[in-house]
């Protein structure tokens, strides 16, 4: 696919690339605070979640020197949204985040959402995920939406925070 920078690529997650994907997240959850998913996931849960995923539009991986995957970006239809809508979570490998990994991702992603005639993509973020919020932000996604006091699995209230790109055509 393509090659962001020096030393990075993004292409579709494989089937084999399960395993680090799954600790990749698993890692991120353990921290907690930047994301919604509260529970470890084993291998097969990660495969149900995201690789089979009702709905699925894409999964890419970064892949950075030696392989190792840096991240990964999931866009996804929603039963809550319309249907020309996609919904989309980014995920980057711990002490990665500034790489230029996001970026890269996000690129690949729109590329295929407009391929697909996508009208806009949906992400909803915990609002004290500073560093998600502002990745979304740096990217033009703008804020629509706020559903408020929304409780974790430890019934703190966490207000969850919804943004929009408009996905046009290239000069557009």
């Amino acid at each position: 696919m393509s090659t962001a920078r020096s030393g990075l690529e993004v292409r579709p997650a494989e089937p084999g690339d399960v395993a680090e994907l799954c600790g990749l997240l698993n890692e991120i959850i353990a921290i907690g605070g930047t994301t919604a998913f509260e529970t470890p996931m084993t291998e097969e849960d990660f495969h149900r979640a995201f690789i089979d995923a009702p709905g699925l539009i894409s999964l890419f991986v970064a892949v950075g020197e030696g392989g190792r995957l840096l991240g990964f970006q999931f866009l996804t239809s929603h039963d809550k949204l319309p249907d020309d809508w996609a919904d989309i979570a980014t995920f980057a490998r711990v002490g990665s985040q500034t790489a230029g990994i996001g970026r890269a991702l996000f690129s690949e992603t729109l590329s295929l959402a407009r391929q697909r005639g996508l009208a806009a993509i949906n992400a909803t973020i915990r609002a004290d995920n500073e560093g998600g919020l502002a990745y979304y932000d740096r990217m033009g996604f703008i804020t629509y939406s706020v559903d408020r006091a929304v409780p974790l699995q430890s019934g703190l209230p966490v207000d969850r925070v919804s943004k929009i790109f408009r996905v046009s055509l290239p000069g557009a």
